[in-house]
Parts: C-alpha cells; structure tokens; sequence
C-alpha cells in the first residue's frame, strides 16, 4: 500500500489523527495528499480533507503558498451535489479567512465566491457563507465597500432570505472590525436601514445598531447623534429607547477609555468565568463575551454542561450577547432553550423565548425550526407546553410581523381544550391583528375566548 492508499484508507474509517500525521509528515507531500484527496468522488474523503485543512489553518501549520494551492479546490467544492461537502467547504474557506492573512487578489476572488454563496445556496450554507465574507468585511476597507453596496442591492429586490442573510453580513462585519472607517460605513448603513419598508429589515438593523453602540469608541459623534435622531423618530418600540438612552448618555459623558477587563485575564477558562459568577461579575463577562468570541464560547460551554444555577448566569450573559452568537454555537444551544420553555421559572422561560427569537432574527433556517417548535408546543395540548409554545410565539411575533404565523397559532387555539391566562393575555395583546384573519378563524377565537372568560 503506497502513502495515499493509507492516507485514503484513514479517511474512510475517519481515523483523522493519523491522516493529520501523515499530511503533516511532509509538507509538500502532505498537500499533494490533500489536493488529490479533495478530488475524489467519495464525500467522506473530500470532507476528511477539508476538515485536516481547517485543523491545520486553526495551528498555524497552513502557509500562506499552501493556502494558495488548496483554495481553487475549496471553491470548486461550493459546486458539490452533496450538501454536507459544500458546508464544509464554506467552513473551512472561514477558517482559513480567518487564521491566515491571504493576497488581495485572492481576498477579491473569495468575496466574488462568498456573495454568490450567500445569494444562490439554501440555509444554513449561506448563513455560514455570511460569516466568512463578514471575516473579509470587517479587515479591508476596498471589500467592506463592496460588501455594503451588494447589501444594499439585496435589500431593494424581493428574497428575504437573501435580506436576511446580507444583514447578518453586516452585523458580523461590525462586531468583528476594530477598522473605524468601515465602522462608521457600516454604521451608518445600518442607520439607512431603519428607514425601510420591509419591518424585517428595521428590525434586523436595531439590532445592528445594538451592537455597534458596544462599540461606541469606533463611531463619530455626527453618526451617534444622527443615530440618537433616527431612533428617536422609529416606531421600533422599547430596544430602539434604550439603545437611544446608551448613545445619549455616552454623548454627554464620553468614555474615554473603556476598562481594561482583558488584562484581568490572563487565561480563558471555564472555571475563571465560573468565579466571576460567583462573585456576581455577571456585567464583567458580558463585556469580555462581547469583545472576545473565546469567552462567549465558553459561556455558551458553561450553559450546556453545568448544574442549573450555573447554567443561569451563563444564560443572563447569553441573553444580552445573543446578537453576537455565530451559526456553528447557536445551534448548539437551541435544544436546551426549548427545553427551558418548559420550565416553571417564569425568567427562565421569557428569556429563553428572548434568546431563540433574537436567533431567529438572525438566522432564517433557525426562524423556521422557532416557528415549528411554537407550533408543536401548542398542538401537545397540555398546560406547560401550551404556555411555552405562546412565550416563544409572542417573542417572535414582537421582532415579526407575520400574518400567516399567527393564524397557524389561532387554528391550534381554538382546538384547546381550555384557554389557559397567558393564551387568553396573548389573544388580547393581538387583537388588532386576529382581525386581519379569515371571518371563521376570527368566530371561532372569539367564542373560544368567550368561553374561557365565562369559566
């Protein structure tokens, strides 16, 4: 057996460790291994290959040359029949936009690659799509500037889908950039934004704005006062005043410097964050959570595996840094936020809700499983889930004007048994918009409502 039969042979069984030593072995050699290996027809091979490439990009031990050479095959692979090939091809395209610093001829093709991956290939490829060219985005200002016209000509066509994920292109380039220029740009786009016809679109850039004011040092004050103008105009409801009240309080105190939590931290880990918990520095995570992804990491680790109180802190911080969390992470958290609806906590409950639907915002495919799990919910009938399913609902119809959720909510509805006080609070909260239903939906509500009042 000769050295790529063997390598070929440890892919297939996923014996990825010693593919990894083999490639690494010889680096020419190695890259040889891996171009060949990402030609094969086998798609356990090609995603073997392309997971050893985003292993080695993350250690340092992919060069800039290499980098070069493998790129061309990760494109192709954009074009796989396989979709679990073609989202791994787009992670590993992240990875390496991310731990290496690539030519600009180069940097110019992927963005090229990027947008069309983001406009043409179902979620969650283009979700993952948005955050690579996010990557490109918040470092050259020449690819920023493109980026926010092609943001720009999506949101004056039709695709939703295609607002949704451009917009997440935005966010992650403004959470991500430490480049002032492109901050104010961005900034400043988001601000257009808030103008728009589509209310998923206004929606989407208050919550852009929110992040942007987390990092209030990179904008001008023209741009915050024009900011703090705009909100004050929107119809955006209590996040767009609080969001006013951060930028006009910083207008009229400037900070200076912002404090130096990341020095106060010399390694990131589980049990640090832990013990700022413990000594109630909630507020102090959240902003090492917002300035540095490892630390929401682990945040988002403490919240999956720890015992319920711990769990809770993590939450609290999640619950504030959600526009933060990437695609990869937020799936990660979801089941337990559904399991969390469920509970007798009535916080633990709402800010769940909060958090799946400010993911929801942000991601369309998780938009979808938020809707299915509301409606599932509601169809178990009995009272726990019933009252979960309508906090998660009402949650999403506060970020989400949309007429046919909430008809399929009132058909499941009128088959309770008894309406339980927060379906009723519910009901009479979307009053205005029940009466934008079909007349028979609407009879039956109102004696179903009737009757549970009269009970």
């Amino acid at each position: 057996m000769n050295t790529y039969e063997e390598f070929i042979e440890y892919l297939k069984g996923w014996r990825l460790r010693k593919a990894i030593e083999l490639v690494s072995m010889d680096t020419k050699e190695g890259i040889n291994l891996l171009l060949r290996g990402l030609k094969e027809k086998d798609p356990i091979v090609k995603k073997g290959c392309l997971y050893i490439i985003k292993k080695l990009a993350m250690k340092g031990k992919l060069g800039v040359n290499e980098a070069k050479l493998v790129i061309p095959e990760i494109i192709n692979l954009l074009g796989d029949k396989d979709e679990s090939v073609v989202l791994q091809a787009v992670e590993t395209l992240n990875t390496i936009l991310t731990f290496i610093e690539l030519p600009p001829e180069l940097n110019e093709e992927i963005t090229n690659v990027l947008m069309k991956t983001v406009e043409e290939k179902p979620e969650p490829i283009n979700e993952y799509a948005a955050e690579g060219l996010a990557a490109l985005g918040a470092k050259i200002v020449s690819i920023a500037r493109r980026i926010f016209e092609w943001i720009k000509e999506i949101i004056a066509g039709k695709s939703e889908r295609k607002k949704i994920a451009s917009l997440r292109v935005l966010k992650e380039i403004i959470a991500r950039t430490d480049n002032p220029e492109i901050m104010e740009e961005a900034f400043n786009l988001a601000l257009d934004l808030l103008n728009d016809e589509d209310p998923i679109v206004r929606k989407s850039a208050l919550s852009i704005i929110e992040v942007a004011v987390d990092k209030v040092e990179y904008i001008s004050k023209e741009s915050l006062e024009r900011a703090s103008k705009e909100l004050g105009l929107s119809n955006l409801g209590k996040k767009a005043e609080e969001t006013k009240a951060k930028i006009d309080n910083y207008l009229e105190s400037p900070i200076t410097e912002k404090p130096k939590l990341k020095e106060e931290l010399e390694e990131y880990s589980v049990e640090v964050i832990k013990k700022m918990f413990e000594r109630e520095q909630h507020p102090a995570v959240l902003e090492l959570a917002k300035s540095d992804y490892r630390v929401l990491q682990l945040v988002i680790k403490i919240f999956l595996s720890e015992d319920l109180l711990t769990k809770l802190d993590a939450l609290w911080v999640i619950s504030n840094a959600a526009n933060y969390i990437k695609r990869d992470d937020a799936e990660k958290i979801i089941p337990q936020l559904i399991k969390f609806l469920v509970h007798d906590n009535p916080w633990i409950r709402s800010t769940s809700a909060k958090v799946l639907a400010e993911l929801a915002l942000t991601y369309s495919s998780i938009m979808d499983r938020a809707i299915e799990t509301t409606l599932k919910l509601l169809e178990k009938g009995d009272y726990k889930s019933v009252r979960g399913g309508i906090q998660l609902a009402s949650a999403l119809l506060s970020r989400v004007e949309n007429l046919g959720f909430l008809e399929e909510i009132a058909k499941r509805i009128v088959k309770l048994e008894k309406l339980p006080k927060e379906v009723i609070e519910f009901l009479r909260e979307h009053e205005k918009d029940i009466e934008e239903l079909n007349p028979e939906l609407k009879r039956e509500i109102s004696i179903k409502l009737a009757n549970s009042i009269l009970s």
